[in-house]
């Protein structure tokens, strides 16, 4: 992997592979030419393929890799209990074996915001800017679980699944196609305090005023406990913005990918700025 994040390479252009990360094979798409790279990370229960609006609104002006992590789209199974740290350690290993050069910006949406963190505190030299994508909070599940109303005989399906999950499901690891032990990743979360002036750009959506599921009266109140964790992220770092889009549900790179895009040009654009002689 390339530690070096002012290093500007031109690179070919790669479609869709499948690329062996030790007994097992993961799937990729990397577009573009230009570095830095943009690593996409996508949340829980999606499929890279959730960030083709963002990665062709990227690839003209930047090289753009997302993947399908274990137990996700195309790429082999994953095994059972995994945490953020066996996750981020694919990862890396995926982009060496790739031959995907570094610096990197990555871009993590939810779950993958957890990823992005993790990735970028293990390897900050390779790493040259952070977006995160109304990423997980490590304290969201402890506070908003309590909050679903009592189960009643005509909860929708999709209710009842949320209920089950926010509550009790996330401490299962069967509970997801990826067997997340989402308690161990959690705590290797809250083991990250300072990126220092690493380029972080944190992106809010209006995730419970968009929730249909939501009684109206509650979404207000519920979204200003989700803006509060979002503005937590920002502690993170010296060199950090702030960008909120209440229009749009959770699925921001799906509602409004030219928010997430025009949010990575913008960070691209100071990286590049800033290694200039």
């Amino acid at each position: 992997m390339n530690d070096h994040p002012h290093m500007t390479l031109l690179v070919p252009d790669i479609a869709h592979r499948m690329v062996d990360v030790g007994g097992r094979k993961l799937s990729l798409s990397c577009r573009g030419t230009r570095a830095p790279t943009v690593v996409l990370e996508t949340g829980l229960g999606a499929e890279s393929v959730e960030w083709a609006a963002v990665e062709h609104g990227v690839a003209p002006f930047a090289r753009v890799f997302r993947y399908d992590r274990a137990g996700r789209g195309r790429s082999d199974p994953a095994s059972h209990g995994r945490t953020a740290y066996d996750m981020v350690r694919d990862l890396h290993v995926l982009l060496r074996r790739a031959d995907i050069p570094g610096p990197y910006l990555l871009v993590g949406h939810s779950f993958g915001g957890l990823l992005a963190r993790l990735f970028t505190y293990m390897h900050r030299s390779a790493v040259a800017g952070l977006i995160l994508v109304d990423s997980l909070h490590e304290d969201q599940f402890e506070i908003f679980g309590p909050m679903f109303p009592p189960p009643a005989p005509n909860d929708p399906p999709a209710l009842q699944q949320a209920r089950t999950f926010w509550t009790t499901g996330w401490r299962d690891p069967s509970s997801t196609a990826e067997c997340i032990d989402f308690q161990a990743s959690i705590a290797q979360g809250r083991a990250i305090e300072s990126f220092g002036d690493l380029p972080l750009c944190v992106l809010t959506a209006g995730t419970f005023l968009n929730q249909s599921l939501i009684p109206v009266d509650r979404r207000e109140g519920l979204q200003e406990l989700w803006d509060e964790m979002q503005a937590r992220f920002t502690r993170l770092s010296s060199n950090v913005q702030q960008v909120y889009v209440p229009s749009s549900g959770h699925f921001l790179q799906r509602d409004q990918p030219q928010v997430v895009v025009d949010a990575i040009a913008r960070m691209l654009t100071s990286i590049r700025s800033s290694a200039q002689p």
